[in-house]
């Protein structure tokens, strides 16, 4: 008897959320949904220079990394039961730092019958803001009563707000070798720093990503994202470096409805 208690109950829980997930769709009475949103930004350089405006010639820079904090707002209107087109406007820390090792002769030994090298660590570090805009549609791929997921692709139009930078020079090895710096010995110094003057003005990309969404109420979702900033051309005018970046958010969808959806709209 229990069991057939069960497998009624179990058969009913299910049909009903077929009936439900068939029946509700999150764009089918919407008008408009904004969204506000915060979160963690990986930031990956490619670089193919030696300098750039301000800074000390050294040996060639070809990679970066870095992290910083995303927050923003978006405005989305649909355009079919699937499909929305969504514009924005974030704030997004693209600081980072490039490293690039070299070595030469310092002075001769007697022990090694020679030269003895030093290896030598040069770093840029760079803070970067920039005030961005992100134009996208999305697609929802899945969806359900109580949640959805949605792929999406578009371009960003960024201004950097401000930029500077520190160059700085660390000896790795020999472990008795320094600089000379106000008559002490120290294995690193600064090389250069100060403001970035050599922006491009107007940055430009494309972004892919997926974005889940919890239904928390008739109007309202929880939303979560991961997307992939890809640069278009160089941040600088003068040398090239290429910006990407992997962007974790999460954030609050709400939406202005027609009127309050309910589990039995057809």
């Amino acid at each position: 008897m229990m069991r057939s208690i069960l497998v009624i109950l179990t058969l009913f829980v299910c049909s009903t959320q077929i009936a439900l997930s068939q029946q509700y769709k999150l764009l089918q009475t919407e008008l408009y949904g904004m969204q506000v949103y915060g979160g963690f930004l990986s930031t990956s350089y490619a670089a193919d220079f030696t300098d750039f405006s301000g800074t000390v010639s050294c040996d060639k820079f070809t990679s970066g990394l870095g992290n910083g904090l995303t927050a923003g707002f978006q405005f989305e209107l649909p355009v079919s039961n699937a499909i929305s087109v969504v514009g924005g406007l974030g704030f997004h820390d693209r600081s980072g730092t490039l490293q690039t090792n070299s070595s030469f002769p310092i002075r001769y030994t007697s022990n090694s019958n020679g030269f003895a090298q030093v290896v030598m660590e040069q770093s840029i570090a760079t803070s970067m803001k920039f005030l961005e805009s992100q134009f996208d549609v999305r697609y929802i791929v899945l969806e359900r009563y109580s949640y959805a997921i949605r792929v999406l692709g578009g371009i960003r139009i960024g201004f950097p707000i401000n930029g500077s930078f520190t160059q700085q020079a660390t000896i790795i090895s020999p472990d008795n070798a320094g600089f000379i710096v106000n008559n002490q010995v120290v294995q690193q110094r600064t090389l250069s720093s100060g403001d970035i003057t050599s922006f491009a003005g107007l940055q430009a990309g494309g972004v892919v990503g997926l974005e889940p969404m919890i239904r928390i109420s008739p109007s309202m979702h929880l939303t979560g994202s991961i997307q992939y900033d890809i640069p278009f051309s160089s941040a600088f005018n003068d040398v090239n470096l290429n910006i990407a970046g992997l962007r974790a958010q999460c954030g609050i969808r709400y939406s202005i409805r027609t009127f309050a959806p309910s589990p039995l709209t057809p």
